[in-house]
């Protein structure tokens, strides 16, 4: 059988950019296995699990920002990917997904190990390919390669999934050695060129209150050096939530969603501008969809605009760096009308903050410790935030540390993943690397320390509650007889045997001085990985978290 195709996709992926593959073992993609083990600058990773192994492989993008390739044999590993597959794109991850099958002649006769891969995660990717039959010329499988990776990276990035038949055998013969063939050029697509236009500036001259929302992001020291202009010199606010690493702007709104709670009218914008992708802000999104007469434009150069406040009116087709850039050039000047927005939104965040430094440190819940813990993060850290109370928390107390970069998988939102993608992007960097998670999403995601390659700087804080505690905020589920065994998830494990299980260093936290004992020691990220297991009790932490939005509400009927 001729490899000849298969051994130079490790190449064509290495031209583009690809630093990394994600590989869990099988059978039908052994050829694919070998080609990319052997290929002298792609750093290979073997992980058993694919749920695990396509997180881990969206943590590593998430940090390079190329794609990385994950590879799985047929049949049910491939349905394995999906939730990191939807993760990458709704949060625009590239990703490229080698699926390996059985020959399409063999599909649908009750054949081993074989499901319907034809277009398995459909709208979920940017794009699909069936590979070529091996015996086929190597220039077609080039070129569907090559499409497939310009998909990746061209646009608004994102996971493409590409389908390969094997026939058997499917490893090399004995004696036969392949290598990518030495004269393999690659053609890049190139991205179209956007321009601001000059009356799309002026335009928002006849806005008298225009206010600036960050959406999820990267860490972007330029862009942000550009808000911060635009905060200090033209009175904009900016209202950055934890997600949008735009911590490092001047004066920028970070607890909005505590002080929105108070649904002040002073505060209505008649602009709001934004650009990145999600927020975690629901007071910030409801405030804004009960206004009217409201003005939305969304900054994007790829046709992926969301009318998440129920006010979009205008897409601007342009990076938000070239946008901000050419309105700090521009003469516009804020009216005295902006400045007193402006000075509104500083007041309402001023307001919120000081609720926040006056949180007893000595109360043991999560709140006041999620208060300390957010403003004693190590520098030069990456850090992860799991998705339910831990990033809903992280938000409303902030994080004020420039040279910190926050991630969190809020394309999806879900908490299957968190472990496997910080896993991921401690492994790209070599960063020191501090996750924040609860006890069910953490144990849910136990498979992503179940591989040799573990990192040693890795660092995870455990909230051990006993349950999903945010069923316990919320109104609804709170209100049932099922509250504990159906939605909380009723559970008593601990981290201490997955920690001796996969080498973590551990420390279970019940109290002050146990934490104030031993805080220092793990955030100096000297020795082995660690975890940290705080445990609390849930009805502790409904109480203080839920009294916090009261007396952010009290303080709006008193002044």
């Amino acid at each position: 059988m001729n490899l000849q195709s298969t051994f130079d996709i490790p190449e064509i992926c290495f031209q583009f950019g690809v630093k990394h593959a994600v590989i869990s073992p099988g059978s039908r993609n052994a050829a694919l296995t070998i080609a990319f083990a052997r290929h002298p600058q792609i750093e290979c990773l073997s992980v058993p699990d694919e749920r695990s192994a396509a997180f881990i492989a969206l943590g590593l993008s998430l940090k390079t920002q190329v794609p990385t390739v994950i590879v799985c044999t047929s049949g049910s590993a491939g349905l394995n990917y999906a939730p990191a597959v939807a993760e990458a794109f709704f949060n625009q991850v590239p990703l490229l997904i080698l699926t390996a099958d059985r020959p399409p002649e063999l599909i649908g006769k009750r054949d081993g190990q074989t499901i319907f891969q034809k277009e398995l995660y459909g709208p979920h990717v940017k794009a699909y390919f069936d590979f070529p039959s091996l015996e086929d010329d190597t220039d077609q499988a080039q070129e569907l390669l090559e499409k497939a990776l310009n998909t990746c990276l061209t646009g608004a990035k994102g996971p493409v999934h590409l389908n390969i038949p094997f026939q058997e055998p499917f490893y090399p013969e004995k004696d036969k050695s392949y290598q990518a063939r030495k004269n393999i050029r690659i053609t890049k697509a190139v991205p179209p060129q956007t321009q601001v236009k000059p009356e799309q500036i002026q335009e928002m001259d006849k806005y008298p209150r225009v206010l600036i929302i960050v959406g999820q992001g990267h860490k972007d020291s330029e862009l942000n050096e550009s808000l911060s202009q635009l905060s200090r010199e033209r009175n904009i606010p900016v209202v950055a939530d934890v997600i949008s690493n735009a911590q490092e702007v001047t004066d920028c709104i970070q607890h909005q969603d505590l002080f929105l709670i108070q649904r002040d009218s002073r505060l209505k914008p008649d602009l709001v501008i934004s650009f990145g992708l999600s927020v975690i802000s629901k007071n910030l999104k409801l405030f804004l969809r009960e206004q009217k007469d409201i003005a939305h434009w969304h900054i994007t150069p790829n046709e992926d605009a969301a009318d998440t406040y129920d006010h979009l009116s205008k897409t601007l087709s342009c990076t938000a760096l070239d946008f901000l850039n050419a309105w700090n050039k521009s003469d516009l000047n804020p009216s005295a009308e902006q400045k007193s927005f402006f000075s509104d939104w500083q007041k309402a965040n001023q307001q919120a903050n000081a609720l926040l430094e006056g949180i007893d440190p000595m109360d043991w819940n999560e709140s006041s410790l999620y208060a300390r813990l957010m403003k004693e993060l190590p520098q030069n850290t990456d850090v992860h935030l799991a998705n339910s109370m831990a990033v809903r928390y992280a938000n409303v107390m902030g994080i004020k540390q420039k040279d910190i970069e926050i991630y969190c998988n809020r394309g999806t939102s879900g908490i299957d993943g968190s472990n496997s993608t910080a896993v991921g992007t401690a492994l790209a960097s070599k960063r020191n690397t501090l996750l924040f998670t609860g006890d069910v999403a953490f144990l849910y995601d136990r498979n992503a320390f179940w591989h040799n390659r573990v990192p040693d700087q890795l660092r995870i804080v455990v909230f051990n509650n006993q349950g999903g505690n945010i069923f316990r905020m919320i109104q609804g589920p709170s209100e049932q007889p099922e509250l504990k065994e159906f939605f909380e998830t009723d559970q008593r494990s601990t981290a201490l045997h997955l920690a001796e299980e996969f080498g973590f260093n551990y420390r279970p936290i019940a109290s002050m001085e146990e934490l104030d004992e031993h805080l220092p020691q793990f955030f100096s990220f000297e020795g082995q990985r660690s975890i940290l297991e705080i445990f609390t009790e849930a009805e502790d932490n409904k109480k203080a978290y839920k009294q916090l939005f009261k007396k952010m509400r009290d303080l709006s009927l008193s002044n």
